[in-house]
This record gives structure tokens, C-alpha cells and sequence, in this order.
């Protein structure tokens, strides 16, 4: 706290009325003097012959992680606070929710009514191409999905697809997931549960579908 490069800069702070917080380990520096918050840190050995900071930068930079974090806590800033400002690095990767990735577009999401023919059914999953379809009650809530592998299992059995009622063949009680949760979580479930697509949904009307989260999404995504 005595290096000439600073004393302007402490005159500039106190002439300007500028709050000024000094972290030192010499009282007497002008630095400590000048500071309307002072931090004193205690002196210590720098390692090895004493010729270069070594100890002491390491005790400065365990208490400038310490601010931070008492600061992050004070202001109660989170995970959603560091996505916005580094939403491009590799944390802010990890922390992207199923609502930055999944399909939102109500026209490209195959919603189709439960009392639809399989034979219209079969164009529009074709068609989508998402290998999955969210059937639909009158009230427009989720009641099942119909998916590329129900789709097999019933032409394993030698069933004429076309004559099956969507009620024969679909999948009842679809997993949906809130927007808010982790990508990453998403992408475990759909890697335990060995499916590529889950009904999104928001605030706690789990069968009211506003989104698909498909696994080509998540991995364009760069979320492992």
C-alpha cells in the first residue's frame, strides 16, 4: 500500500468523496491512511528466499474468495443470477434449465386430439419428427404419448397399425418435468428411464404440456 502508482489514485478516491476499501498488511502504508474501509491482513513469510509475493498473495486471494462469497450471499445471488451474466461458459452450461432448450413452439409440437384415427396419427408423427406424440383430452391436458417404440411393439405383434385406436397402442402416464429443472437432471432421467423425449410443464399442472424436451436438444446444448 505504498507504491507511488497509488497515491493518485487515493486522492482522486478521498477529493471525490469516493468510498474507498483498502486491503493491506502495513498500518502506516498510505493506502490503509486513505482507506474508508480498512482490511488488515497479517504479515507473513513469503516462501522460498523472500524475493518475490508468494505466501502473502495466497492469503490476499483466500480473503478476496471470502468477500465474494459473503457478498454473493448478502446480495443472495444464485445460480440463475451466474447463468445470466456467463451464459456461455461451462458453468453456466451446467446450470441451463429444461426451459433454455426444449421445443416451445406450439406448431412444431405433435399435439393431437385422443379421439384421432392411428392412421392421421401416423402422419403427423412422421411428419414432426420427433418420434413421439402428446395426445390430448377435450380439456387440452395431457392424458398419454405415443411414441416410435409403441409404434414397433404393436407391428411386432402383426397389428394392422391404421384400424388401432391411439388407446390401444399409447403410452399412459407420460413423465413430464418442470421448465425450471436442470437440463443435465433431464438428460439422467431420460437416460434412466431409456426415452429421448419428456413433457415439459410449468407452475404444478403436471398434465398441461407447454413443451418437449428431446435428447438432441439437450446434447446441441453441450449438457452432459
Amino acid at each position: 500500500g505504498k507504491s507511488k502508482e497509488l497515491l493518485p489514485i487515493i486522492r482522486f478516491a478521498n477529493r471525490n468523496k469516493i468510498k474507498l476499501i483498502g486491503i493491506v498488511s502495513k498500518k502506516n502504508s498510505s493506502l490503509y491512511k486513505g482507506s474508508d474501509i480498512q482490511i488488515l491482513l497479517p504479515e507473513v513469510k513469503e516462501a522460498g528466499y523472500g524475493i518475490v509475493p508468494t505466501s502473502s498473495t495466497t492469503a490476499q486471494l483466500c480473503l478476496g474468495d471470502a468477500l465474494a462469497i459473503s457478498a454473493m450471499k448478502q446480495k443472495k445471488f444464485g445460480n440463475s443470477d451466474f447463468k445470466k451474466f456467463h451464459p456461455s461458459g461451462s458453468l453456466g452450461t451446467k446450470l441451463k434449465t429444461v426451459e433454455d432448450v426444449m421445443l416451445k413452439d406450439i406448431k412444431k409440437i405433435p399435439f393431437i386430439n385422443e379421439n384421432l384415427k392411428m392412421k392421421s396419427a401416423l402422419k403427423i408423427i412422421s411428419d414432426k419428427k420427433l418420434g413421439i406424440l402428446i395426445i390430448r383430452n377435450h380439456k387440452g391436458l395431457t392424458v398419454c404419448v405415443v411414441t416410435d417404440g409403441d409404434l414397433k411393439r404393436a407391428l411386432q405383434k402383426n397389428q394392422d397399425i391404421n384400424k388401432l385406436s391411439i388407446k390401444k397402442i399409447m403410452t399412459k402416464n407420460p413423465i413430464s418435468v418442470n421448465e425450471d429443472m436442470l437440463a443435465a437432471k433431464a438428460l439422467e432421467i431420460m437416460n434412466s428411464k431409456k426415452i429421448t423425449s419428456l413433457c415439459v410443464y410449468n407452475g404444478k399442472i403436471k398434465n398441461k404440456t407447454i413443451g418437449i424436451c428431446h435428447i438432441h436438444n439437450i446434447l446441441s446444448a453441450n449438457i452432459q
